[in-house]
């Protein structure tokens, strides 16, 4: 075994600790609180539900349905009753004007409050983890969940649909946004600091991939020839200081 101290420096970053990273000690006892607090669970129940209508967004389908019906009873009434004396004066496009003020009026208050009561349960799950020993107490599966949660409060979606890039490439998350077509985000639950192989690596898959963008983000640290190397590229790199910085960010 080579020692640590004659490997090369970015290695030898890549093996380090960062100095604020808890103990182990810190880490147990931090599952065990969470397990019985029941934050866990939290994380993870309803995150494959909450992917299908991100949290701040309207639920389309359901959306769409409402507004299917109710245009189309006012016309099937008007259909039927257009031949009648009384209403030839009634203007075709009447009852759709009225049929889709009175969606308005009804959908809509219960559309806005489904919406922020969404988005207000992802928050609280989300910023029920505040500190690194906590995000170390997850399991890999879980601090992805988490780190889900994160991009969707961000006002990213989250994106099933390349399992294949997941599997080759160490890709944990696909997200896209309005201004991002499709990015990648791989999850490191580490207590080391990553060095520049693992970001030139990340690299490599965005380039594959044809990725607009592409997140690296660790409970560890990140080194400094990391950063240099990837200053300027399409890749932003997030420490377990800058995720406690985003949960208590959203935290009321």
């Amino acid at each position: 075994m080579i020692p640590f101290s004659t490997l090369p420096i970015s290695d030898q970053e890549e093996r380090g600790e960062p100095e604020w990273m808890p103990s182990p000690a810190e880490v147990a006892r931090a599952r065990v609180q969470m397990e019985r607090q029941g934050v866990v669970h939290s994380v993870t129940r309803g995150v494959a539900g909450a992917q299908l209508v991100p949290a701040g967004e309207a639920p389309w389908l359901w959306l769409g349905a409402a507004i299917l019906w109710i245009v189309l009873w006012p016309a099937i009434i008007t259909l039927k009753v257009s031949g009648a004396t009384a209403l030839a004066w009634l203007p075709w496009w009447l009852p759709v004007v009225l049929a889709a003020v009175h969606m308005a009026l009804l959908a809509g208050p219960v559309l806005l409050s489904e919406r922020d009561r969404g988005a207000d349960d992802l928050r609280l799950r989300f910023t029920k983890i505040q500190t690194v020993a906590q995000m170390l107490a997850l399991e890999p599966l879980e601090f992805e969940a988490w780190t889900g949660m994160l991009f969707m409060l961000l006002g990213y979606r989250l994106d099933s649909s390349h399992t294949q890039i997941s599997a080759d490439h160490g890709i944990d998350l696909e997200v896209s946004s309005p201004k991002i077509r499709f990015g990648l985000v791989q999850c490191k639950r580490y207590r080391g600091t990553v060095g520049e192989p693992t970001v030139r690596d990340l690299y490599g898959t965005l380039i594959h991939e044809h990725a607009d963008f592409g997140w690296l983000v660790t409970t560890g640290g990140i080194s400094r020839q990391a950063r240099t190397w990837a200053a300027g590229q399409p890749i932003e790199l997030w420490d377990g200081q800058r995720l406690v910085e985003y949960a208590r960010s959203f935290r009321r």
